[in-house]
């Protein structure tokens, strides 16, 4: 009993002591969990997309489909291995097997038969139809992957261009609610004015149309600003309602490439020319696969067998119980009314067609660069331009308030003023949106990034 008690007490000690380390490395662990899902965590682009290529089902299904090619590829492969299998099988049969020699019935097999064989073969000459087979696998294994990563490709896009929109919605709120400030301010101004009965009334209605329409506008900039947010979650497979919260700050990447570099780096990294690649040497290895049909099958078998009257073939009063044999056979088909030339011909023929694809694809792939690199240098000049005019129109702005404040000049002016300012930042904002969404499209159409080739513009 003392050692019962004993023994109980040893395994209470183990529990508490193994609760206390367990409960010191869960408390952390749980700390670090709560740090990771902060909502209030500002998201930069490239957290958006690692979380959108984490949870889009896409992905997973094309990951799987990867996962499927290559379990084909090694399917193929061992079609040239070594192949083991046996069978075994009854006969029953109403009256004994008998032969008849020089007038006398003998017995060559009784009213059972059971027979058991073993057989072990390689094939040795299929005219490179296995090894043929086995090359086009591999090939689909790397379609594959391409596949996935042209998913991936869209996905990045998609993300940034749905990224740099909030981005621009947020910022046009921002004005929204600066050019709100600026007409509350410009509205008090007149309201001064006419209250000492130094502006009519109507300078007065003016400003409060003014005011109006800028409370307007603030609604529909936060409308778009929260439908801009609800498009990012689902392009992130998250829900409507989860809070989004991103970077203001974005340095804007520069190219410092030319449009000839770009179309180098497209034929060597954008995923579709490399799928029209590999669909061409598919092709090919399909046409190596037809004409396998002009040569022989030639396998080597070795079986091993055993006859008898019991089930467990252990006895075979009639002849010999067990036999091993090797054989050497030879299939060759001599004529099929021209079927393997056709099928030669059709091989051929895809061949040409997805020659004709590949260079199609590589055309229109070109088109896309260029046009994404020709909307890029459009924004880039765009955000030139915008961003003099949006000095111009802040010098213009102070000018007419300054110059409405010392009687030179109307109300009229100086809302006139505020809505060249509004305008011109707006259009600030958007050529700026529109310059990454450029890079975006440059790089879904290169196939890759091209942080190495640009550097940071301040």
């Amino acid at each position: 009993m003392a050692s019962r008690s004993v023994k109980h007490r040893s395994v209470l000690l183990y529990l508490a002591i193994s609760v206390t380390i367990i409960g010191q490395w869960c408390v952390p662990c749980q700390l670090a969990a709560s740090d990771t899902s902060d909502p209030s965590k500002p998201l930069g682009v490239d957290a958006c997309v690692k979380i959108a290529l984490k949870n889009n089902l896409q992905i997973l299904k094309k990951e799987l489909e990867r996962q499927a090619q290559t379990y084909r590829a090694k399917a193929t492969l061992k079609d040239m291995l070594p192949s083991l299998d046996t069978d075994y099988s009854y006969t029953g049969r109403r009256d004994a097997a008998t032969i008849v020699i020089f007038g006398r019935s003998t017995t060559i097999y009784g009213h059972d038969e059971y027979k058991w064989n073993l057989n072990v073969r390689q094939p040795l000459f299929y005219g490179g139809l296995l090894w043929n087979r086995f090359k086009k696998a591999q090939i689909e294994v790397d379609l594959a992957e391409l596949a996935l990563f042209q998913a991936q490709n869209q996905i990045i896009r998609e993300t940034k261009k749905s990224y740099y929109e909030v981005l621009k919605t947020k910022k046009l709120v921002e004005e929204a609610q600066a050019q709100l400030h600026r007409l509350k301010a410009q509205y008090e101004t007149v309201k001064a004015f006419f209250e000492a009965s130094l502006k009519p009334k109507t300078d007065l209605l003016q400003s409060q149309v003014q005011l109006n329409q800028g409370k307007l506008a603030l609604i529909k900039a936060r409308n778009q600003y929260e439908l801009a947010k609800n498009r990012l979650n689902i392009v992130m497979k998250r829900s409507l309602e989860s809070p989004l919260n991103i970077k203001e700050k974005i340095e804007i990447p520069e190219l410092s490439i030319s449009l000839k570099h770009l179309y180098n780096m497209a034929l060597t990294a954008r995923p579709e020319l490399k799928q029209a690649h590999l669909a061409v040497q598919k092709a090919q290895k399909q046409v190596k696969i037809a004409l396998s049909d002009y040569w022989p099958k030639v396998d080597l078998t070795a079986s091993y067998s055993k006859d008898g009257v019991t089930p467990d073939v252990s006895d075979n009063p009639y002849g010999d119980h067990e036999n091993a044999q090797v054989f050497l056979t030879a299939k060759w088909e001599l004529f099929s009314w021209g079927k393997s030339r056709d099928k030669i011909i059709a091989a051929k023929k895809m061949v040409e067609a997805a020659e004709v694809e590949l260079e199609d694809l590589t055309n229109r792939v070109k088109l896309e660069i260029k046009n994404a690199y020709l909307l890029y240098e459009d924004a880039k000049e765009g955000v030139n331009v915008a961003r003099s005019a949006l000095q111009s129109a802040k010098e213009d702005y102070e000018l007419n308030v300054s110059r409405y404040k010392n009687q030179l000049a109307s109300n009229t002016d100086v809302l006139n003023a505020q809505s060249r300012l509004t305008k011109a930042r707006s259009d600030f904002i958007s050529a700026v949106a529109a310059q990454l969404a450029a890079l975006a499209e440059i790089e879904y159409a290169v196939g890759r990034g091209i942080t190495e080739c640009t550097r940071s513009k301040k």
